[in-house]
């Protein structure tokens, strides 16, 4: 759906509460054009919070850069 010519460089997924309720946290790391970013994503269902964490890299990736990474 999205066309945003990065790379995903990393993908983990884990539990931040326990129980048949559990919140899932999702972090991905995204390159770019020597850039990277990483997104953080949380919900009870691991496929939203993996949509969150993606998009949140996303926004990171394409945003205003007002704080550069020691990587750039």
């Amino acid at each position: 759906m999205v066309n945003s010519e990065s790379e995903l460089l990393l993908y983990s997924v884990n539990n931040i509460t326990s129980g048949t309720d559990a919140q899932g946290e999702v972090t991905v790391r995204l390159a770019k054009g020597g850039r990277i970013v990483n997104g953080q994503g949380a919900d009870t269902d691991i496929v939203v919070a993996s949509a969150k964490a993606y998009l949140n890299g996303l926004n990171k990736l394409y945003g205003k850069s007002e704080k550069l990474n020691p990587q750039v």
